[in-house]
């Protein structure tokens, strides 16, 4: 009878002070993630383009449409995360030699509200002898990471190939929902409109680009563009473009997919389902209000958003768009292509290869 007694009292210690151990470890990464999610001045060396994790003294970013997202637990294990990403892209960009004879204007502003996120680069040759085609980039980063310089080397090895390039910056959730990034992008594109006459460019030609986050906004830009219904539910303003071409890197346009129930929620806002936008979260819905250009598609074998892009594809040859699909497996280092890696890697044999097959298809498309 002792001897029981005190296996079960033995157990029970055993028992508090695993669940102790236990306490002791989540209640360290709480302390963790608050302190690595802790917001920073915009002006600081410090600073990282991750949503919620700036402030400024001047600028507001935070968007009432988004109260209530900067505590939700997944966002803030979002930015920790995105915060290592920006590290990791960091050192591979470090290793890269960007080409040389390119003019480079930073940080002009599509909208004069001094936010950071509000402000494009233009990148194009310095010899130029006639105006050239122009290129739009959208950049990803999840909706939540991310600013233009992070393909800034992506937008130069586009430039070098006898583009002007117009790279842009938007702001990311949980700061915004997606209809503030929508609203951003097509902001952008509307000061591009109005200003291309500053720059060598060949305003008849132009190829919309963006990469998994930036591939769905490119994606419905490309529509808005064309549907003033459409504009209206999204609470965008007309723009003055037509589109000659669109090049869409491992596209994720697809955010209404079942069981992704806090996908919608995280980056559409908590009230997501009261909002005029809810109908029209997947491409599919409206792709329809719009006749698309001629779209190039780029994915790899060891893409995350492959299956994504393979649909993407597949739903633009139902609509009678002009497609061609790029799905490259091709091994680098013995690894699969990654995602995205002709924008993070633009000058390898792989990210090369992928760059001349999307501007061939621009070219054959030009008018």
């Amino acid at each position: 009878m002792k001897s029981n007694v005190k296996k079960r009292r033995k157990g029970f210690k055993i028992t508090t002070i695993i669940l102790g151990i236990i306490a002791v470890i989540i209640c360290s990464a709480i302390v963790a993630v608050g302190v690595l999610t802790l917001p920073v001045d915009d002006s600081s060396e410090k600073a990282v383009s991750v949503g919620g994790l700036l402030k400024s003294e001047t600028v507001d970013y935070k968007a009432d449409t988004s109260q209530g997202l900067e505590k939700n637990p997944m966002i803030k294990i979002l930015q920790v995360v995105w915060k290592f990403v920006a590290k990791s892209d960091a050192a591979v960009h470090a290793k890269q030699t960007p080409p040389e004879n390119l003019t480079k204007e930073y940080n002009i502003p599509y909208i004069n509200d001094g936010n950071r996120y509000h402000m494009l680069d233009v990148y194009y040759p310095q010899n130029f002898t006639e105006e050239m085609p122009v290129i739009i980039d959208i950049h990803g980063g999840g909706w939540i990471y991310g600013d233009k310089n992070l393909n800034e080397y992506y937008n130069l090895a586009l430039a070098s190939r006898g583009f002007v390039v117009f790279s842009i910056s938007y702001r990311l959730v949980p700061d915004v929902t997606v209809n503030e990034q929508l609203w951003d992008c097509m902001e952008a594109l509307k000061w591009i409109s109005e200003n291309m006459n500053k720059y060598p460019c060949d305003g008849e030609n132009i190829m919309l680009t963006g990469d998994s986050a930036g591939g769905m906004f490119s994606a419905y830009c490309a529509v808005l563009l064309q549907s003033k219904e459409l504009r209206e539910i999204f609470e965008v303003r007309d723009v003055d473009m037509d589109l000659t071409a669109l090049l869409l890197t491992s596209p994720v346009p697809n955010m209404d997919t079942e069981g992704d129930y806090m996908m919608r929620k995280l980056y559409w806002g908590e009230d997501y389902k009261a909002k005029a936008t809810y109908e029209y979260m997947n491409f599919d819905k409206i792709i329809d209000y719009a006749q698309l250009p001629p779209t190039y598609l780029i994915t790899s074998s060891g893409d995350t958003a492959h299956s994504s892009t393979i649909a993407t594809y597949e739903l633009l040859k139902s609509k009678g768009v002009t497609a061609e699909l790029a799905d490259y497996s091709d091994l680098r280092d013995n690894k699969k292509l990654p995602h995205v890696f002709s924008v993070l890697e633009p000058f390898d044999e792989f990210g090369s290869k992928a760059i001349d097959g999307a501007i061939d298809f621009y070219r054959k498309n030009i008018k």
